[in-house]
């Protein structure tokens, strides 16, 4: 008796992996779903009076990206990369999204913090901070936090006007 509920148990098994395979060779491609797309992370189409009318960035981050939260055209767009205009004022406001510590830091292409524009560092989930006051200036490179260098970087391109 005992053999047959092995052999019950085995045949059991066998029979929902073959199922569970047919299962999935049935389902679409994640990739075909419109629902899961990606949101598009060009941003060539915004024009520079958009960015021109741009005061405040807002942010939520975890420790893979930025996750762009406003202004609308950056909405959910990983690490995106940001056009100032030379000279204007910004605040980078972000949410702590993962409840892992975290800051925003702006940095030149030498990798030095310009004129300690730097956040507090924030680890609780929910939690916000902004780095305010922020002048647009050549030497600006990147936004970037301190704890996650490869993962939380985004562009900054600065125009003027």
């Amino acid at each position: 008796m005992e053999n047959n509920d092995t052999l019950s148990r085995r045949t059991m098994v066998k029979l929902g992996t073959v199922g569970g395979i047919a299962l999935l060779a049935g389902c679409p491609d994640d990739d075909d779903d419109p629902d899961d797309e990606e949101p598009e992370d060009d941003l060539e189409d915004v024009d520079i009076e958009e960015w021109e009318e741009v005061d405040e960035f807002y942010f939520e981050g975890v420790i893979e990206h930025w996750e762009g939260i406003e202004p609308e055209f950056i909405e959910g767009i990983e690490n995106p990369p940001l056009t100032l205009i030379e000279g204007q004022e910004y605040d980078f406001r972000w949410v702590n999204g993962d409840g892992v510590e975290h800051n925003l830091e702006i940095r030149d292409e030498d990798d030095e913090v310009i004129n300690d524009y730097v956040s507090d560092d924030v680890s609780e989930e929910g939690e916000e901070t902004t780095l305010e006051g922020v002048e647009a200036t050549e030497e600006m490179d990147v936004y970037i936090c301190r704890y996650h260098e490869e993962t939380q970087v985004g562009d900054i391109d600065v125009e003027t006007e």
